[in-house]
């Protein structure tokens, strides 16, 4: 049986989970879609991976299905995540007839200006650049009833915390959901503030998986690319690089081009269409190795990563478990050798 119907979803919402093969929630959606669909608040400590994405908008789906809801804004940190979970929300209503629309830096406004004149029932949006669709009143912050803040120490982190202000004291929702790795620190300050009445849920699950061998190598700055070589060349995977910044990731692409060794890269200065080629390249297996800042870290859904290469160390341990955490899920082994010079 499909436990998904256990919950009373429309018949539209059980069709697509069917063809999608989704049948057994996962603990975050056990949780959340329940709470949801009871017009409860949900603040959530849940790890990437974790099926949050479904927790949020099926219920929410169900809710504007059934005229509860009017329109949903979902606020993600990075343009790759406001994707993912833009075709994730698309895939569920392929048989319900409702619209989702990502907004995002990167591109040009005037097409999504244009887009934005149809009928929605999802946004998804990074900050920035829904805020200005505010400021050019293309969106109207008052449509929206409810809020879904995705990745929100993620978006913290970055330095979001005066536009999540922003959006939330100009959509003033009546509903407002949080997902967030944790609910420390600056984040339990914003959900103070902006979210007074809430369901919390914690997910009590490791961020890394259990499968994962963790190596250790010491070597000279001036080795590490030759000892890189050797690792990949040595081993047979996909590859996930890990490097502290934006140049340091384009030297050594073109290193790794110089050696004959294909490779994508992706980071925060490169534009959106190359960041979605990178990703669909490295997912698709038509390259082994993705370079990357911290920017992959976090919130992509990236599968079969065999191994996890801090070729330089994260700035500090949170970090470091989010890096290796790209590999060793869903039960599966992965291999994590970080570098120290």
């Amino acid at each position: 049986m499909n436990e998904f119907e256990n919950y009373g979803i429309s018949h539209s919402l059980k069709q697509a989970l069917n063809q999608l093969n989704y049948s057994v929630p996962t603990e975050v959606q056990k949780k959340s879609i329940p709470a949801i669909l009871e017009e409860r608040n949900v603040v959530c400590e849940s790890h990437t991976g974790s099926g949050k994405t479904i927790a949020f908008s099926l219920p929410l789906i169900e809710r504007v299905i059934q005229g509860k809801s009017k329109k949903v804004l979902v606020v993600c940190p990075t343009r790759e995540l406001a994707l993912q979970v833009k075709d994730e929300i698309y895939k569920l209503n392929k048989f319900t007839g409702l619209r989702a629309f990502a907004v995002f830096g990167g591109h040009g406004i005037n097409l999504e200006r244009t887009e934005l004149k149809r009928n929605y029932s999802f946004l998804i949006a990074t900050p920035g650049r829904l805020l200005d669709h505010f400021r050019s009143r293309t969106i109207d912050p008052p449509s929206f009833d409810t809020v879904v803040l995705d990745e929100a120490d993620r978006l913290l982190d970055m330095g979001f915390i005066d536009d999540l202000k922003k959006i939330l004291t100009q959509v003033n929702p009546e509903k407002t959901h949080l997902f967030s790795a944790t609910l420390r620190g600056n984040v339990e300050r914003l959900i103070h503030q902006y979210i007074p009445d809430y369901k919390e849920i914690r997910i009590e699950q490791q961020i890394i998986g259990t499968n994962i061998i963790e190596k250790e190598i010491t070597v000279n700055r001036e080795n590490k690319f030759s000892k890189l070589l050797n690792i990949v060349n040595s081993n047979k995977g996909k590859f996930l690089v890990f490097v502290a910044t934006k140049r340091g990731a384009d030297f050594l692409s073109r290193k790794m081009n110089n050696a004959r060794i294909r490779n994508a890269v992706i980071h925060g200065d490169k534009s959106n269409k190359y960041r979605i080629m990178s990703l669909n390249d490295f997912r698709q297996g038509k390259h082994n190795i993705l370079i990357a800042t911290d920017v992959a870290s976090r919130g992509l859904q990236i599968n079969n990563v065999d191994y996890v290469v801090n070729y330089d160390q994260a700035r500090d341990y949170h970090t470091h478990v989010h890096r290796i955490g790209r590999t060793g899920r869903m039960g599966q082994k992965g291999t994590a050798i970080n570098f120290s010079e």
